[in-house]
């Protein structure tokens, strides 16, 4: 007779069948670096080039990285946190060449691989914090045998993923108490138009919306006890409010065994979860500073201006097209005296409403990602 280990091994045991996106790969690069010798210490020149051309290496690895974010305005800013941790962000270090030149500069040229794993774990939270921890909504459609949980297991690893990166979060439960309609609707649908209308209600700047289920597929009995095999899928996505550029969707699925449909789901579902949570963290936060968030570069604040008339919304625009770092104005609607603008802008949010108040308006509200002015009288 088959032993009960053996048999369950058999029977259920757990395979991956899909992932989130594989890790990108590390980076290599060609750095340089140089520092002059001093009293003939060759030594220290060489230390010191070698640490330029670490700094070198990361530059180029960040700049390979993520598109467009060696061009955000607070980049140096960002550079001087990250490049605190170079040597443990190149993970080789191989001389090419080193040499002293007549003018007695000592200079290195070396192969390097940056790791875009540890890379994400430091420029990640540091973008993050320069852009002024933008808001974050997670909503997720979950059941488990067609039936709904008390609680998401997916909403609460997505939640701690993304609180643990450094993100403001709007709370589930006050979502759902105040906004109910509008949350239930954008859950069952995912409708971006009403994934993004309840987002705003809550001032989010980024929206995850997620679809899971987790589906018995086996159940057996051995020696008195039920196994059940469960396969979890999720579709994870994450979406800008104010653009509604979706910046990819991840889908992993696993497959696990439990003592009932539940248990096997929740080990699933957690899984899949942490993957895809994992995979979007810090993609919301270099889409926001990069560009990458669809449109020209820069990222995008919405502004919405009241008690203006038209011609002053087009002296507004004007105003503000002809703005240092305002790469573009877009006008989305205008009625009853309401103006509401997208406004790409290399700077932050604060930045931008020092800008509008240069131009005759008073600030009423400020968030990472939308600006809430009045015309003055």
């Amino acid at each position: 007779m088959v032993s009960l280990p053996v048999m369950l091994f058999l029977l259920l045991a757990p395979a991956l069948v899909a992932t989130a996106a594989e890790s990108q790969k590390d980076i290599v690069v060609d750095a340089e670096g140089s520092a002059l010798v001093v009293n003939g210490d060759k030594a220290h020149a060489k230390e010191q080039a070698k640490r330029q051309a670490y700094r070198d290496a990361l530059e180029k690895g960040i700049g390979a990285y993520v598109e467009g974010i060696t061009e955000m305005k607070d980049f140096e800013v960002v550079k001087d946190k990250v490049f605190s941790k170079a040597q443990g962000l190149v993970t080789d270090f191989k001389i090419v060449r080193e040499w002293v030149d007549e003018e007695q500069v000592y200079h290195i040229r070396a192969n390097c691989t940056v790791s875009t794993v540890k890379l994400d774990g430091v420029l990640g939270p540091v973008v993050i914090d320069a852009l002024g921890n933008p808001r974050v909504m997670v909503v997720v459609d979950e059941s488990i045998d067609g039936e709904s949980p008390f609680l998401s297991t997916v909403e609460g690893e997505v939640l701690a993923v993304f609180e643990k990166a450094g993100y403001l979060l709007v709370d589930p439960q006050t979502a759902k108490g105040l906004h109910t309609r509008e949350y239930d609707l954008a859950k069952e649908t995912g409708d971006t138009a009403k994934l993004q209308e309840l987002a705003r209600a809550f001032q989010a700047d980024v929206i995850i919306y997620g679809r899971a289920q987790g589906v018995t597929y086996a159940k057996q009995k051995v020696e008195g006890v039920s196994v059940f095999g469960v396969r979890s899928q999720l579709q994870l996505k994450a979406i800008i409010t104010q653009t509604a550029y979706m910046l990819g969707t991840e889908t992993p699925e696993f497959k696990e065994r439990g003592t009932s449909a539940q248990d096997g789901a929740v080990k699933g579902l957690r899984k899949a979860a942490a993957a895809g949570a994992k995979s979007l963290v810090h993609k919301v936060a270099y889409s926001l500073v990069s560009g990458s968030a669809g449109g020209v570069p820069g990222r995008t604040v919405k502004v919405l201006v009241t008690g203006i008339g038209f011609s002053g919304a087009r002296t507004l625009k004007v105003g503000l097209e002809e703005t240092k770092g305002i790469t573009a104005v877009y006008q989305r609607a205008f009625a009853n005296r309401k103006l509401e603008l997208d406004v790409n802008t290399e700077g932050s949010a604060e930045d931008l409403a020092v800008a509008l108040e240069s131009l005759g308006l008073e600030i009423a509200a400020l968030t990472a990602n939308t600006i809430e002015a009045t015309a003055k009288e």
